[in-house]
């Protein structure tokens, strides 16, 4: 009698940050261990490695690839490449997409409150913009982490909004929100296992632009002071009217979004939809990295 001995493969998933924020994302420890211990092979590789043998994954999760917003044209041609040879997680649609915040222009037209700004694009004249606006912010329309953004008074702004376009940036000028400085942004975190996303936990991130200078974490984003957060029902209201947006779905299944919403004297606005490699401070929600490792796992087996 011959003994047939079945071997089970285990899913080799990649899990993608960059050389330069090495040591400096707090989620991919824990997303590690949660992914191992829920029947998955992992390996934590850089998006820069041109050692790395992409088609050795089933799949790669983007999760810290933060330095890509000065590197953009080479992120770009890097995705292009590996779509080509494994999946890419959340799927090149959604990355390619929302990877220039020209994107919320998309959402705004469909009717969802997003923060006041107008874009500059390079080449155009800086406009006047309203004189009893006594701050704006000016930050090019690719970016992470805050980086390249400013804290601008009126006299300051079309400085800033040229130096960004000798550096190849389009500009969102955009009113400064006062009330983020006592309240912070609440930034709402999605799991997707290959159906429709579903809320899992918040944080509140601190104002970051109190000052002109900012701090940047291995000079790639900038500080930030994360506490607990529950999300207010109409903080969940705008996020999941953002998530329903057709400009959205269309996008296919997605793994993850971190929503980002910031208070008014008129209720919540859209600051931005994070779908290319958002923290998610699973510290912030325990058991959090458990849940994702297990949605995420389900939506690889899942979705094409």
């Amino acid at each position: 009698m011959s003994i047939v001995l079945l071997h089970t493969l285990l899913p080799v998933i990649g899990l993608v940050t960059a050389t330069g924020a090495a040591g400096l994302d707090p989620d991919l420890e824990p997303l590690r261990i949660a992914l191992l211990e829920n029947g998955a092979d992992v390996e934590v590789v850089s998006w820069d490695d041109d050692e790395v043998e992409w088609a050795h994954f089933e799949a790669i999760i983007l999760r810290s690839t933060w330095d890509y917003a000065d590197r953009i044209v080479e992120f770009r041609a890097w995705l292009d490449v590996v779509d080509q040879q494994t999946r890419i997680v959340n799927p090149f649609s959604a990355v390619a997409w929302s990877i220039d915040k020209h994107y919320l222009n998309d959402l705004a037209r469909e009717g969802v409150a997003v923060a006041p700004m107008t874009f500059v694009e390079v080449g155009d004249v800086v406009p006047s913009f309203d004189p009893s606006v006594e701050v704006f912010v000016v930050k090019p329309a690719v970016g992470a982490g805050s980086n390249g953004g400013r804290r601008c008074t009126p006299n300051e702004v079309a400085d800033h909004v040229l130096m960004l376009h000798g550096m190849g940036y389009a500009a969102i000028v955009q009113p400064y929100l006062e009330m983020i400085d006592t309240h912070g942004e609440t930034a709402l975190v999605y799991l997707g296992n290959g159906g429709d996303l579903v809320y899992d936990h918040a944080f509140r991130k601190s104002a970051i632009l109190v000052s002109t200078d900012v701090e940047l974490e291995g000079g790639v984003f900038a500080k930030e002071e994360i506490s607990d957060r529950t999300a207010s029902d109409v903080e969940r209201s705008l996020a999941e009217t953002v998530l329903s947006c057709q400009s959205v779905r269309a996008l296919g299944p997605l793994a993850y979004a971190r929503v980002d919403v910031v208070p008014t004297r008129n209720g919540p606005v859209l600051l931005e939809l994070e779908l290319v490699e958002p923290s998610l401070y699973f510290q912030s929600s325990a058991g959090s990295e458990v849940r994702a490792a297990q949605a995420w796992l389900r939506y690889i087996a899942t979705t094409a």
